[in-house]
């Protein structure tokens, strides 16, 4: 993309300078030397307007290698910059990463002439959002410092950072509608006329057992069905500061991490819920209140886009109430899904009007992050609020009645989280 100049400006307070002295002179005394003296004052004004006039006709393109790119995946910046006429000049590149934060992308001294000159530069973001390029600044300062010029080149580009992919084995989706034609997760719909693959042999009924691949590979396979059902999952992702919260300047910090943590964990339960015939209704309880409603198979782009631009706040919109008013769209093949920072057992009430309607009901507590599956589990030692601990006591009476309460610790991955769920059912 060609950059268009946005405004130019200078400084020629010396030149000016220069210039009085030589028009005092001519008038007190008319020389050779004076005269000779304003001839060179005039031909450094002229070689100003010319520098001037070659700075504002930079050709300056821009490329970039992916307008959307995962956190900490490379993103190359390629810039073409070519003059009618060499000059040496610094060129800054500036990038916003966020809603009051900018950086460098680069900074150089480069000699520009009829050849172009090109700027590669690699880099990552590691939050997601929208990052976007900002002005391209060149500077020319005359060799003796007569004269200095500043140029101001841009173009609207930006690059939508996702949320890096954490990929999950499975997740504890309630009931399921049967639907003939179509295929779920749900092991009590399976169709053993559709085998869609194998894998590793796990506490699986003997009769699964593919016998003959087992026998090629050394190890015990077994068959994978197709499910012929259909469900509807209610993602909920809390990304504002509760009010019940006392420390609100240090869960503030909290807040920030977690934001990044509880939208990544969304990204992961979506994608999963999409590879089955799922509806899901995501609800991104933020600054603003962010809606959709799609099938799995064909809305998770856009479903992590969203996600991707949301964004929380400390005096936000509160989830019990945005929860409380979803509970009329819920059946009994619904499954809920709560993903928050810090949650009361002032919350139990809603979860217990939403469970009335739905099949299950799931809240998972991340106040502290969770381990990455790529990553040993390490030992802990966080202190939990005492209202969130009291929740989860209380929801402890309730798991029979599939409103299920988790605080994720530091040192577990969502998958062992997940997995501990599934003895409950």
């Amino acid at each position: 993309m060609k950059l268009k100049l946005r405004s130019i400006s200078w400084n020629v307070q010396t030149l000016i300078v220069l210039s009085v002295v030589a028009v005092v002179w001519l008038i007190l005394s008319t020389t050779v030397f004076s005269a000779l003296y304003s001839s060179l004052c005039v031909f450094l004004w002229l070689h100003f307007l010319e520098t001037k006039r070659d700075i504002s006709r930079l050709q300056i393109e821009r490329k970039i290698s992916t307008e959307r790119a995962f956190t900490n995946q490379d993103v190359s910046f390629h810039h073409s910059v070519a003059s009618s006429k060499r000059l040496k000049v610094t060129l800054l590149g500036q990038i916003e990463v966020g809603s009051s934060l900018t950086y460098n992308l680069f900074e150089r001294d480069v000699f520009v002439g009829p050849e172009p000159v090109r700027i590669d530069v690699k880099t990552s973001f590691p939050t997601r959002g929208r990052k976007v390029l900002k002005d391209l600044f060149c500077y020319y300062e005359h060799p003796l410092g007569l004269f200095r010029i500043w140029a101001r080149f841009n173009a609207s580009q930006e690059v939508l950072v996702l949320p890096r992919l954490m990929p999950l084995e499975f997740f504890p989706s309630r009931l399921r509608e049967p639907l003939p034609g179509r295929t779920s997760d749900f092991k009590l719909f399976e169709d053993p006329l559709r085998i869609k693959g194998l894998r590793e042999y796990s506490n699986d009924p003997i009769k699964k057992i593919h016998w003959k691949a087992s026998a090629k590979f050394g190890k015990l396979l077994v068959k994978e069905y197709e499910h012929t059902a259909l469900s509807k999952t209610f993602l909920f992702i809390d990304l504002n500061m509760a009010k019940e919260i006392f420390a609100r300047n240090v869960w503030a910090q909290i807040r920030t991490s977690y934001e990044e943590e509880a939208v990544r964990a969304a990204t992961a339960i979506l994608y999963w819920l999409s590879q089955g015939n799922d509806t899901i209704n995501m609800t991104v309880v933020g600054k603003q209140v962010l809606e959709m409603d799609w099938t799995s198979q064909d809305g998770w782009v856009r479903a992590v886009e969203m996600l991707a631009l949301a964004e929380g706040a400390e005096d936000g919109p509160q989830l019990s109430e945005v929860l409380f008013s979803q509970v009329p769209k819920l059946t009994f093949t619904s499954t809920v899904v709560v993903l928050s920072m810090y949650l009361t057992d002032s919350i139990l009430p809603v979860l217990l009007e939403a469970r009335a309607r739905c099949a299950r009901v799931m809240v998972f507590l991340i106040p502290y992050g969770y381990r990455d599956p790529k990553y040993r589990a390490g030992r802990t030692y966080e202190m939990y609020p005492l209202d969130m601990v009291k929740l989860n006591e209380k929801a402890k009476l309730l798991e029979q009645e599939q409103i299920i309460v988790r605080i994720v610790k530091p040192s577990q991955t969502l998958q062992e989280v997940f997995y501990e769920i599934d003895e409950v059912r």
